[in-house]
């Protein structure tokens, strides 16, 4: 058997073939064992029968991308022992069964982004020992199993963007991307190193999720809805350098939000709701050499005032620089190069009280009448609580008379 050679370039000098295919079929490149590497890309590859690659036994690297390939059948690989980089992206895979990936032991680079994955059989990956990097990014996919990655020790990087999770339950990696996703919430004790969680749901986290998290370097929270940040979400990830929580609703930090991350040199907190803070919520930060606090809406008031002299004296930390939103006549002023009596709070004006002129009222009856006299007050500048017990009736002088 052989394949159908649409167009292309069909290299046998040993290494690599370039092939533009329709269908590939049994024992195809039976005749060259010594390739190293076949792509097939951008063509109109629909079908791949099993044992497509056999006799490729020193074959290192697999793509098949830009293709509507809707399936890849069981023992495709069952050949090809030394497969480090297998790319199969951008077709139209819907579910990957158990058993396709036996026996690929070296295979370090596993790349299935822009497929339509909606199901991956349990214990699939199993036998690859020694992968590190898998993209699962631009798929179906509504959950995430822990049975995919349990025998996987030395995978480090996932990537599992723009998929359509809800729950999730990784654990033992440095990175994972799950930014564009549906997240609203994540459970306790979720591991996700080098956490990318951009543009998702998220409100809240558990206490301590990334407690395990000892090395992480970066957490990037971006473009969620969070209102306030606990500093227990912090308790953990003690190495981290670069926090990343722009793009949400932040209205306030927490005085101590900050203590544990002693290595910190980049805070990016652009885009909140943030309009005042005080003067020391960021002096545990002693590596801080960058922090973006632009296009928040900052208050430029007394209430400023701590904050006002901490950038001062810390303005060649802020990138870009930060501007004033209220009061009216100081929007678009830069912070730093107000002067400090610019920074005011308005006062009220002092409240006016009338009570009305004196109405006398007499009844006559066989009992002593009693005439109910108030008196007319102008009182501007008294306070409300002296106006208030003036007014009681025990206070109201009262005039008897007999008929």
């Amino acid at each position: 058997m052989g394949f159908f050679l649409v167009s292309g370039v069909y290299c046998y000098h040993g290494l690599i073939i370039y092939v533009l295919v329709f269908l590939l079929h049994l024992g195809a490149f039976a005749g060259s064992p010594e390739l190293e590497k076949v792509e097939f890309m951008e063509t109109e590859t629909n079908n791949i029968e099993a044992g497509g690659f056999d006799g490729l036994v020193k074959l290192k690297s697999v793509e098949i991308s830009n293709n509507p390939l809707r399936s890849v059948p069981l023992g495709l690989f069952k050949e090809n022992s030394n497969l480090e980089t297998i790319i199969i992206k951008f077709n139209k895979l819907v579910r990957l069964e158990k058993g396709l990936f036996d026996g690929l032991t070296k295979l370090v680079n596993l790349q299935l982004h822009g497929n339509e994955i909606e199901f991956i059989e349990d214990q699939i990956f199993d036998n690859l020992v020694n992968l590190k990097k898998l993209n699962l990014g631009k798929n179906n996919l509504t959950s995430v199993s822990t049975s995919w990655f349990s025998n996987l020790k030395k995978l480090t990087v996932i990537r599992l963007y723009e998929n359509h999770l809800q729950g999730n339950k990784i654990r033992k990696l440095v990175k994972l991307f799950l930014e564009n996703n549906l997240l609203t919430s994540l459970p306790e004790e979720y591991f996700v190193g080098f956490p990318n969680l951009q543009q998702n749901n998220l409100s809240t986290l558990p206490k301590g999720i990334f407690s395990s998290l000892k090395k992480v370097k970066k957490l990037d929270l971006s473009r969620n809805h969070f209102v306030n940040l606990s500093p227990d979400y912090f308790d953990g990830p003690e190495k981290l350098t670069e926090l990343n929580v722009q793009g949400n609703m932040i209205k306030s930090l927490d005085a101590q939000l900050f203590e544990n991350l002693q290595f910190v040199t980049t805070i990016k907190l652009a885009n909140n709701d943030l309009r005042t803070l005080s003067g020391d919520v960021f002096d545990s930060l002693t590596k801080l050499k960058k922090l973006d606090l632009s296009n928040n809406p900052w208050q430029c008031d007394c209430n400023l005032i701590d904050f006002y002299h901490w950038i001062k004296t810390n303005a060649q930390k802020l990138t870009p620089e930060v501007h004033c939103e209220y009061p009216e006549h100081l929007k678009g002023q830069e912070i730093k190069l107000l002067n400090e009596d610019q920074l005011v709070c308005p006062t009220l004006p002092p409240t006016t009280t009338t009570l009305l002129t004196t109405i006398p009222t007499t009844v006559r009856t066989t009992k002593p009448t009693t005439t109910l006299t108030t008196t007319t007050l102008c009182c501007i500048g008294f306070s409300t609580a002296f106006l208030s017990e003036i007014s009681r009736p025990s206070n109201l002088h009262l005039k008897s008379s007999m008929p």
